[in-house]
């Protein structure tokens, strides 16, 4: 595994110390030292990602870090110098000192940079720069020039299933079986097993899905495990949470055999599905069978496993074979995304002798299959490059894997290692990826500068197209929620990219010994478990740039251990140089007061923490690009927030700034990057109003305001956030009661895709006044008289629609022919005085899911069983008798999913 992408980024860094800003050199005589690293990095740049020298490779790898080390000291204390020029003291007495601090900053880091280009001068002299151009500082690839992209629309990944049929269909009937005698007895086991890449995950998540499956067993529960660490306590809670997330959360903080005996006691009622993926040896079976109830009513578990060993728990196994020459050139041209034809007129050579060619390399395993239908489809459509691609596979003995890594462009390369530092099986919300990628600087800025969201979906959607990251969830209007590795790609790079490269290191272990030291200084350390028990040298500690968390036992006990070890990294070294710190779900996480030596900080993510507050100095660091404080018990942030001028992203839960005083008017630099505004609230006196029209940005707004406030604001979003994607108003009024909404104009917001608007629409609504692109549309106590939907359906693009608590007084609703031609999900809330749903022929073609919820009153449905597309109707809180007629009606392609809210205490 080579590293020319850490040398890319080190030239990237170099660049970003030329360039004009407030901590960059001026210092001529270093800049022209910095200026000839850049020019020497860049030669070597090539000779690097060509070479198969693994000594000269890791000794290289050093040389960088070594002098990327020496670039955040220098910017760490160049940042530190000028605040401390920005707080100010007797000029007299300050200046001289002042002057040495900046000559000595200097001169260390000369002294670096000259001990750096030593290092790499052999290697220089001695590159092949052929294939590689420089201009102006930059690289470019000549040979990588992919002419197609990945389409748009990623709902299209991952139907393609190819030779799995017979498989699906034995699976199926082992797990729903018409004797009598069997489905009354104690759960049965039944294993999948098969090699790395054989599609046993695909498999049983064909059968899984299906409805017929979802009928039969009232609770159908997918759970993940991976050898590295089984935390059985973890297992049991997200099993629970699948069943009754309520209950799971009233119970999250007792202890594993507490949740064992809730998960039984809820199990035990009804038949059960439960899939355990991806077991690697015996003892992680033995441990997590003690937790899944014996039910004596058809229950059946499925466990998937590369281990025979593991397997013969099993009282039924499925074997997984490869599939056969034609089966494996089927899923081969599904994703190539190509036709046989359309091959053939567009290769010189005979498509057979490329056929022969890849079908020997991949051998009828699915997962090879995929990867070389990815690689494939993103480079040219020509001999040539056809040619290279299986004479590179050849070089590298067949492995497939290596060469989809080798094949990606040399910016990805990072963003895709970076995915495994998350905990195997791991959900990675997309969310967050992007906000991780940006602060790592694994994308860079575009031409303007400005770091986008663009160049991240870009690099996601070529990842998910390449088959080297899946989708876990999808949104409803069909755009990823959250992805993950693969299990078995996983496996391969994860452990690679933590010890060949020292991309990250991660944290599983209770005890260390001098032998388990890696093999650079850890720089991005991803914590599994406590991080109580993590070593204390410099080696661990000194050098970190992200610490991420994925410790989430709560128990009641705040996660103290936390702040005991960012304190003993901060004071390390005289700055600090932590740039993420990822405690999302953790459990109220201390933090310490040294956080004003973060100046390098530029993620700071406490979401679900819990946290009650925030060291005061957190919003006074000068390179702070996401602050999350979103679902947590945190009030008020200090003033000091709205002067940030390198904020990108603020999440926070109804914040008010009313008691602050706020200077950011006469600053047009104050807030002036700032996309995301989540969960301000704004009342009618809040001194921050005139505040807001100095951010333009915004993409994401979310608003929680007095109606007495809303002309002022109305003029803000109609006038200056004309790039907004994403908007939500919820309309109080001084007591909190809801309030009403004086809808502006919104048709010359043409990327405003989702709408949330929670108050009181005193007219009907207007469907030119709505963002004419619009995907989503929520509406929350409207108290709307007239019917909406024969208005709403005339919305072209809408794919998700949700009416809920309130939001319509009347008693029926009907949509009309023509009407709503791409909604995908119709979600009704509450609706109390709602008595009958009219669906006309020819509405809702493409509509997927339904649910309605609560609304007490509704007798009569129509038109819902014509609805060819309809694969799941959700009935929440409805009475049985409706429910009943309802699934009398509903064809046998339709799941009918009964739900029922319940409450629980929530335990100390």
């Amino acid at each position: 595994m080579d590293g020319e992408w850490v040398a890319l980024l080190l030239i990237q860094k170099f660049q970003a110390l030329l360039l004009d800003g407030e901590a960059t050199i001026t210092n001529t005589n270093l800049r022209n030292q910095v200026q000839e690293a850049t020019n020497k990095l860049n030669l070597l740049h090539q000779s690097i990602k060509v070479s198969r020298n693994e000594e000269q490779t890791e000794r290289l790898l050093h040389a960088f870090y070594s002098a990327e080390d020496a670039a955040d000291t220098f910017l760490a204390r160049a940042l530190l110098l000028q605040r401390q020029k920005l707080r100010g003291c007797n000029e007299a007495i300050c200046q001289p000192f002042r002057g040495f601090k900046d000559f000595w900053i200097r001169f260390l880091f000369t002294v670096q940079i000259k001990k750096f280009m030593s290092l790499i001068e052999h290697d220089v002299c001695n590159s092949n720069i052929a294939g590689s151009s420089v201009q102006d500082g930059t690289i470019q690839n000549t040979r990588h020039q992919g002419t197609r992209r990945a389409s748009s629309s990623y709902l299209e990944v991952g139907k393609d299933v190819v030779g799995l049929g017979d498989q699906a269909k034995k699976l199926e009937e082992h797990l729903i079986c018409t004797d009598e005698n069997i489905q009354a007895a104690t759960h049965e086991l039944i294993s999948v097993a098969g090699e790395r890449g054989s599609g046993k995950t695909t498999l049983v998540r064909i059968v899984y899905e299906k409805v017929r499956i979802k009928k039969h067993f009232k609770y159908c529960i997918w759970v993940n495990v991976s050898n590295r660490v089984v935390k059985g306590r973890d297992v049991v809670l997200d099993m629970l949470k699948q069943v009754d997330e309520a209950l799971a959360e009233a119970e999250e903080s007792v202890f594993e055999q507490e949740l064992v005996s809730r998960l039984g006691e809820v199990l035990r009622k009804d038949r059960y599905l439960v899939v355990v993926d991806d077991v690697g040896e015996p003892g992680v079976w033995e441990r997590l069978q003690n937790v899944i109830p014996n039910s004596e009513n058809g229950s059946r578990i499925v466990v998937t496993t590369r281990n025979m060993d593991v397997a013969a728990f099993a009282s039924t196994t499925l074997q997984m074979g490869r599939l056969s020459n034609e089966e494996s050139w089927e899923l081969f041209l599904k994703k190539v995304c190509s036709a046989e034809d359309a091959l053939s007129k567009n290769l010189d050579l005979s498509l057979i002798t490329f056929k022969e060619k890849i079908l020997k390399l991949c051998n009828g395993l699915p997962l090879l299959i995929s990867l070389m239908g990815g690689i494939l489809s993103m480079v040219e459509l020509s001999n040539g490059e056809w040619s290279r691609v299986i004479e590179d596979a050849n070089n590298l003995h067949g492995d497939i894997l290596a060469l989809s890594y080798k094949e990606l462009p040399s910016r990805m390369k990072p963003c895709f290692l970076y995915m495994g530092m998350f905990p195997k099986g791991f959900e990675v919300p997309v969310r967050r990826l992007f906000q991780l990628w940006i602060a790592e600087r694994l994308v860079t800025p575009s031409s303007s500068g400005e770091l986008g969201p663009g160049e991240v979906e870009v690099f996601l959607e070529e990842l998910i197209y390449r088959n080297m990251i899946e989708v876990a969830r999808w949104r409803s209007h069909g755009i990823p929620k959250t992805c993950r590795m693969p299990g078995a790609i996983y496996d391969v790079f994860s452990p690679k990219a933590a010890a060949e490269i020292g991309l990250f290191y991660i944290h599983c272990k209770s005890n260390y010994s001098s032998g388990d030291q890696p093999s650079f200084p850890v720089r991005r350390l991803a914590s599994y478990l406590s991080i109580k028990n993590y070593p204390s040298s410099d080696w661990y500690i000194r050098s970190l740039r992200s610490y991420i968390s994925f410790s989430t036992h709560r128990g009641g006990m705040p996660a103290g251990e936390i702040g005991k070890f960012l304190n003993k990294m901060i004071l390390s070294r005289d700055v600090g140089w932590l740039t993420i710190l990822d405690l999302e779900g953790v459990y109220k996480p201390r933090l310490p007061e040294s956080f004003q030596k973060l100046l390098k900080l530029k993620y700071l993510g406490l979401r679900s923490t819990s946290l009650e507050s925030l060291p005061v100095s957190v919003c006074d660091l000068p390179c702070l690009e996401t602050l999350d404080v979103k679902h947590t018990m945190i009030t008020s942030l200090p003033g000091s927030i709205w002067t940030a001028k390198n904020l990108q992203h603020l999440y926070m839960d109804w914040i008010r700034f009313d008691d602050i005083s706020v200077q950011v008017s006469s600053d047009s630099e104050a807030l002036s990057k700032l996309q995301t505004l989540w969960g301000l609230s704004v009342s009618q006196d809040s001194p921050i109003l005139d505040s807001l029209f100095n951010i333009t940005s915004l993409r994401k707004l979310a608003l929680r305001f007095s109606s007495a406030s809303q002309n002022r604001l109305n003029d803000w979003i109609s006038k200056q956030l004309t790039n907004l994607q994403s908007l939500r108003l919820r309309s109080i009024r001084n007591l909190g009661d809801r309030g009403s909404i004086k809808l502006t104009a919104l048709q010359d917001h043409q990327k405003l895709m989702d709408l949330y608007l929670l108050g009181v629409l005193p007219r009907p609504v207007n469907i030119k006044q709505l963002p004419p692109n619009l995907k989503i549309l929520t509406l929350s106590m409207s108290q709307l008289r007239k019917d909406p939907m024969q208005t709403l359906g005339q919305l072209p693009y809408l794919n998700i629609l949700k009416l809920l608590a309130d939001s319509y007084m009347g008693e029926e609703l009907t949509c009309y022919q023509g009407g709503f031609p791409q909604l995908h999900v119709l979600k009704l809330w509450k609706l109390m005085e709602l008595r009958g749903l009219t669906v006309k022929e020819g509405a809702m073609p493409c509509v997927k899911q339904v649910e309605i919820r609560a609304c007490r009153r509704l007798e009569k449905v129509e038109g819902l069983s014509k609805l060819t597309t309809l694969k799941e109707l959700m009935l929440t809180d409805m009475p049985s008798q409706f429910a009943n007629k309802v699934k009398e009606n509903m064809g046998a392609d339709v799941f009918v999913k009964e739900n029922e809210w319940k409450s629980y205490p929530f335990l100390a």
